[in-house]
């Protein structure tokens, strides 16, 4: 048998002991690095620097019109309380005007309830008792001048963040202009189906999505039940009920076409606006004798599962709600650096607000979470859940306040919903991170030919393949 020299197994073993070191090298600089990932090191002091709060509006009546229109302006504030809560507030909107929205609504329908206006002031109390002493202190109080207001030009958004206003500031001598409430175009970047979309091509891809075997065999497996509810709500539908239209996936499915695209005599109401008239019903014990709280639950289970099924696929997520979720990432680094010229210099400054407040949607706050790929909450998110991000600094301990790390941390109504990107979910995401997820980008393939058919890249949607 062949020998191997001494000097031969000398130099395997030093080879052998020295990948085995840079092995744990290695390991020991992931471990380190997925660890200043995940979490702030336990030893520096954590400072909020600034919050943004997305919040849906407050309870409505049901935005496709019914018959009995005095019931429901019956559950409408008077004009004096809304007079009331915009005191102390200007609407800025476009010299142009916005779009209108199919969700819009009319007359009574799609408005603000009294008992909404009550759910968004006591929000405001509560996001108060939330940020006293820890965004807000003595030396930088709560003021309106350390306030953003961003809303979609709905009345109910705008109301529902005018009243929230009144919690927030409630008792407070206040020597200031009137609250801007900005309402510029953002019907266009504030929701996910804004009406015309950002993009034509977003329709494309939705009903293109709309097609998956697994949606469209939900759908079949559902379609009785979507009947027993249409049949149901019938001789409740008021005049141009089957006109409104909305929802991601379903605004080409108009309520004359089947599912597969053939023509039926009768087909049942979307599931968007199913779900919305059955939840304002059974809140007021208004359900039809023939339908139970199980029918709802099942409706709006669906509801939900297609709104997530839709936004989940990051292409289709991205060319939706990028827009906003990268104004709110900008927002956060301007922040930033502004802290950091102000630490620097001496010199006056204009204050970047500490507060900035988004008044939206439940379809916003499904959108943020699918593009932010956060964990799903357990159920909808009810009138007037709040989505709260905040910009917390990382800094040293001792007297240096060198400051080692921005992070953002996401919350839904008081719980802590971690990033799913990352490799192990995180409480806590570094802005950088969360800026290169971002801008990330995306592409479909079609599932027989390999071929690219659509790209989301530098905040574009492309159709790059016809289908």
């Amino acid at each position: 048998a062949c020998r191997v020299p001494t000097h031969h197994k000398l130099i395997t073993s030093i080879m052998a002991k020295t990948s085995l070191l840079l092995l744990s090298v290695c390991l020991l600089v992931a471990s380190s690095s997925a660890s200043s990932f995940s979490k702030p090191n336990p030893t520096s002091k954590l400072r909020l620097q600034q919050v943004l709060v997305v919040h849906r509006h407050g309870d409505r009546s049901p935005i496709t019109p019914l018959k009995d229109e005095d019931f429901w302006q019956s559950q409408l504030p008077q004009p004096h309380v809304l007079e009331g809560i915009a005191k102390g507030t200007a609407l800025v909107r476009p010299p142009e005007g916005n779009p209108i929205h199919g969700a819009h609504g009319r007359g009574p329908f799609g408005q603000l309830t009294m008992m909404g206006v009550l759910q968004m002031a006591s929000l405001g109390e509560r996001l108060r008792e939330e940020l006293q002493d820890t965004l807000f202190t003595d030396e930088k109080p709560l003021h309106p001048s350390r306030i953003r207001i961003i809303s979609t030009d709905f009345p109910r958004t705008i109301q529902s963040v005018q009243a929230l206003l009144t919690g927030l500031f409630e008792g407070a001598q206040l020597d200031a202009p009137a609250i801007e409430i900005d309402v510029r175009r953002t019907n266009s970047y504030l929701i996910p189906d804004p009406q015309p979309r950002q993009s034509p091509t977003q329709l494309v891809l939705e009903s293109h999505l709309a097609k998956r075997p697994h949606l469209v065999e939900k759908e079949k497996e559902l379609n009785e039940l979507a009947h027993k509810v249409t049949d149901a709500l019938q001789d409740q539908l008021g005049e141009g009920a089957m006109g409104v239209s909305f929802g991601i996936g379903e605004e080409k499915s108009q309520d004359d076409d089947d599912i597969d695209g053939t023509k039926k005599k009768k087909k049942p109401l979307a599931w968007a606006k199913l779900a919305e008239i059955l939840t304002c019903l059974h809140s007021r014990d208004l359900l039809p004798p023939t339908l139970s709280k199980e029918d709802v639950e099942q409706v709006n289970k669906h509801v939900a599962w297609r709104w997530f099924e839709n936004l989940s696929h990051p292409v289709l997520a991205k060319s939706a709600m990028w827009k906003f979720a990268n104004k709110m990432v900008e927002d956060m680094e301007h922040k930033v650096e502004c802290a950091k010229r102000e630490d620097e210099s001496s010199e006056e400054h204009i204050e970047e607000p500490l507060l900035c407040i988004y008044s939206a949607h439940d379809s916003t706050l499904i959108g943020l979470l699918c593009v932010l790929q956060l964990e799903q909450p357990e159920s909808w998110p009810e009138y007037g859940s709040y989505l709260k991000a905040e910009l917390i600094q990382e800094e040293k301990d001792g007297d240096s306040k060198e400051v080692l790390q921005h992070w953002v941390r996401f919350s839904l109504n008081g719980q802590v919903l971690r990033s799913t990107w990352t490799n192990e979910p995180a409480d806590m995401v570094p802005l950088s991170k969360l800026s290169e997820m971002i801008h990330s980008e995306h592409d479909i393939y079609c599932e027989h030919t390999g071929s690219k058919l659509f790209t989301w890249k530098n905040g574009a949607l492309v159709h790059t393949k016809s289908q």
